[in-house]
């Protein structure tokens, strides 16, 4: 019997998203978690001024757009006062990882119990397309980089989730949007994440390797081939933490 698949009632309508970009992908992901657990009239989201800002306007929840790299520090807020909130982040790598790694090391360090879902996908995307310190890889082009970056002047990207597995968290993970297994792995993910919240538990996040054809000059196809032989040989795809199911770190 065919099945027949609509749209989650939490979106209410169409985005300003490129075309090819996984940011909807997400988007669809945190929807459909959410109303599966039955969480939609408790969850605030916080976006970032860049790609995600998109969703403040189209699911239908509670949220606010943080200042551009404090989505970490926004949420922890919210979640002081609105404990029974499920308070979530949905930003960019350049958001999380560069102008608010602070943000994001400080709430890990606290163990707030937030869910961040933060996208990989190499660049600064709403700015222009520069290059992002944490996830540019070497001798990718950008309009920052024009001959590619070069890692004797800008350093090597590093996996922020390797580094933020050493704090005192409830779980990291990092899942792609390349085939439809790997999104369904993602959206575990981030079901994980909204459960630690409402068991109780502290931070979560949730990292996500996602195409940006139109900063990257590529068609959507060659865009998912880069992620998965590029990108992810760099950016492994796996739980780093998952305190529920083992106690501690996961090395596969």
């Amino acid at each position: 019997m065919a099945v027949k698949l609509t749209k989650p009632e939490m979106i209410n309508q169409q985005v300003g998203w490129c075309g090819g970009c996984g940011h909807g992908i997400i988007q669809r992901l945190i929807a459909e978690c959410c109303e599966e657990l039955g969480i939609v009239e408790k969850t605030v989201q916080v976006v970032d001024i860049a790609c995600a800002y998109w969703s403040i306007d189209t699911l239908n929840c509670d949220g606010i757009a943080g200042p551009h790299g404090r989505c970490a520090a926004v949420a922890t807020g919210i979640k002081r006062v609105r404990p029974e909130a499920n308070v979530y982040v949905h930003a960019g790598d350049g958001c999380s990882y560069v102008i608010g790694l602070s943000e994001t090391c400080f709430a890990a360090q606290r163990n707030v119990p937030i869910t961040m879902i933060v996208v990989n996908n190499g660049i600064f995307g709403m700015t222009g397309g520069q290059m992002c310190l944490a996830t540019t890889l070497v001798g990718d082009k950008t309009t920052s980089s024009k001959k590619g970056r070069d890692d004797r002047v800008a350093g090597q990207p590093f996996d922020m989730l390797n580094i933020i597995s050493q704090y005192p968290i409830e779980y990291a993970a990092r899942g792609a949007l390349y085939d439809p297994q790997h999104i369904n792995e993602t959206k575990k993910m981030i079901k994980k994440g909204f459960e630690n919240q409402m068991n109780d538990k502290g931070f979560s996040i949730i990292e996500v390797l996602s195409p940006c054809p139109t900063n990257w000059k590529m068609t959507p196809v060659d865009s998912m081939k880069k992620l998965k032989e590029e990108n992810e040989k760099v950016f492994p795809v796996k739980v780093y933490v998952d305190h529920t199911n083992n106690g501690g770190v996961a090395n596969g």
